[in-house]
């Protein structure tokens, strides 16, 4: 959470007087030029956000994108790892959705099946599970796989048994 402090640094430079004023604009430069990806990707995660429609689906659902995506962030900040981010992001917001489905009071046979639905990690498994559970497990399923395709087309590896064993991780707790 280095970069964090990287603004307060700037602001105490700005009043020193030995400080190069070259290194400071490069400083405020390179702030600025992260700050902006970050921007754009925050603005990216809460359009696909915004087109899964969770708020609307499950209301009970907590909405906490841009929460996840700083935590995402403060992992790696650095601009080359927007990919890294956005995995991470989208996991986060699917281990709070996959703890709210825990958290509605549903019966323990639901549950269970839900749990059995996720380790099997199948989607012929959904079809005894309540439409919000179908939902709950379509979106992680699906986004998983798309986000576990694009690392294999860019870097040639299969993330896909991570990204399965971290949500099966979730349902330990």
């Amino acid at each position: 959470m280095q970069r964090l402090q990287t603004r307060w640094f700037i602001e105490a430079c700005h009043m020193n007087s030995i400080v190069n004023p070259l290194l400071l604009e490069f400083a405020k430069l390179d702030f600025n030029m992260l700050q902006d990806i970050h921007k754009k990707e925050l603005s990216d995660l809460s359009r696909w956000w915004t087109n899964l429609g969770l708020p609307q689906k499950l209301p009970f659902f907590r909405d906490r994108l841009t929460e996840n995506y700083l935590w995402s962030v403060g992992s790696a900040y650095e601009a080359e790892h927007w990919s890294f981010r956005d995995i991470q992001t989208k996991t986060n917001c699917f281990i709070t959705m996959i703890d709210d489905v825990y958290d509605v009071h549903e019966t323990l046979d639901e549950l269970e099946l839900f749990t059995d639905t996720i380790n099997r990690w199948h989607v012929n498994a959904i079809d005894k599970l309540p439409e919000y559970m179908k939902l709950c497990f379509l979106i992680v399923f699906n986004t998983s796989n798309d986000a576990a395709y694009g690392v294999l087309m860019e870097k040639g590896l299969d993330i896909t048994p991570h990204l399965k064993r971290a949500v099966i991780y979730t349902l330990s707790f």
